[in-house]
C-alpha cells in the first residue's frame, strides 16, 4: 500500500471520517520494507559485529509501535518479587538493567515497601531474607525511564562482572507512572542524658555545636521509654542542650529525634561519563 493510497470501506454511516484516519495506513497482512535513515558508519558497525563472523547474517531489529505518551521519559514504578536461588546483594540506586516490555535501558533504581500514611520507606537492599520471612512478598521500583502502560511485565538483571552474563534479581510488572510517589528515608540521632531532674534533662552526644540545636528546636523528641519531649535551649559549646519531656525521665534512658528524607532514584551513567580532560560527562538515560 502506497503512503497516498486511500482505503475502501464497507458500510453505511460515518465512513468518510473512517476512511480519513485509515488513510495513509498499512494493511493488515501487507509486507512492507523499512528502511533506517541517519545511521552512521560506527553504530552499523557496532550492529554487525553482534552477529559474530563476517560470513554470518546481521542480527535481527525489532520494530514496535508506541502508544500514547510511551515516547516519553518519566518516574516509572513497577512491583517487583525478588527471583529465587543465590542473589548478590543488590543495593538501592545501583546500576541495574530493566527490561519492561520490548524496550531495556540502564538505570540507578530505588526500592521501597508501602507504610502508613503517604510515605513509602525507603530500602537501602533488595533483600530476599525479609520477603522470605512473610514481611512483604513485593518490593516497589522507581526508576526514571520510558512511559510503561500497566501490566507490563519488568525484568531487573543486575550488572556482573566483565565478559559474564546479566544475572535475573527480580520480576514483576509497571504498577503506574507518578513523579508524586513519595520515598521516605529514616535516620534516628541519638542523645543520652547526662543530669536528670524530675522532667527537665541535659541531654549530650546529640549534636556538636549550638548551631544545630538551634536548627532542630522545633522538632519533636522521643525516648526508647514512650515519653515525648522537645528541646528548651542549648548548653555549652558542644552541643549539649536542656529538655523537657511530658513525663518524668530516668538517667538510663535514650532520647531520639526522628528524622525523614525524600528519597528520589538517578539517571545511570553515560558509556561517555569519563572525559580525557577527567571532566565527568553530563548524566542521561542510556536506551539499549
Amino acid at each position: 500500500a502506497e503512503p497516498g493510497a486511500d482505503v475502501a470501506m464497507g458500510g453505511d454511516g460515518d465512513d468518510g471520517g473512517a476512511a480519513a484516519i485509515l488513510r495513509g495506513c498499512v494493511p493488515a497482512g501487507a509486507h512492507v520494507t523499512l528502511v533506517l535513515e541517519g545511521v552512521s558508519a560506527p553504530a552499523y558497525a557496532a550492529h554487525r559485529a553482534r552477529a559474530g563472523p563476517p560470513s554470518s547474517s546481521a542480527p535481527l531489529l525489532c520494530a514496535f509501535p508506541l502508544l500514547p505518551h510511551e515516547n516519553k521519559l518519566g518516574v516509572l514504578h513497577a512491583e517487583i518479587s525478588v527471583a529465587p536461588g543465590d542473589l548478590p546483594p543488590v543495593k538501592s540506586k545501583d546500576v541495574l538493567t530493566i527490561v519492561a516490555g520490548s524496550r531495556t535501558w540502564r538505570a540507578r533504581p530505588v526500592f521501597s515497601r508501602d507504610g502508613r500514611g503517604a510515605g513509602r520507606r525507603f530500602e537501602r537492599f533488595l533483600n530476599p531474607g525479609k520477603i522470605a520471612k512473610g514481611a512483604s512478598s513485593f518490593l516497589t521500583m522507581s526508576a526514571y525511564g520510558p512511559l510503561a502502560y500497566a501490566p507490563c511485565p519488568v525484568f531487573v538483571y543486575a550488572e556482573g562482572p566483565e565478559g559474564t552474563p546479566r544475572t535475573l534479581v527480580a520480576s514483576g510488572s509497571v504498577s503506574g507512572v507518578d513523579a508524586d510517589r513519595v520515598v521516605l528515608k529514616r535516620a534516628v540521632l541519638t542523645g543520652f542524658p547526662v543530669r536528670v531532674h524530675k522532667r527537665h534533662a541535659t541531654v549530650r552526644h546529640m549534636f556538636e555545636n549550638p548551631e544545630d540545636v538551634a536548627w532542630f528546636k522545633p522538632a519533636k523528641l522521643s525516648t526508647k521509654h514512650g515519653l515525648q519531649g522537645h528541646i528548651m535551649e542549648s548548653v555549652g559549646t558542644h552541643g549539649g542542650m536542656k529538655c523537657l519531656f511530658d513525663k518524668p525521665i530516668k538517667q538510663h534512658d535514650t532520647v531520639c529525634l526522628v528524622l525523614y528524607k525524600r528519597i528520589f532514584p538517578k539517571f545511570a551513567p553515560s558509556a561517555d561519563a569519563g572525559r580525557d580532560d577527567g571532566t565527568a560527562a553530563a548524566e542521561g538515560l542510556v536506551v539499549l
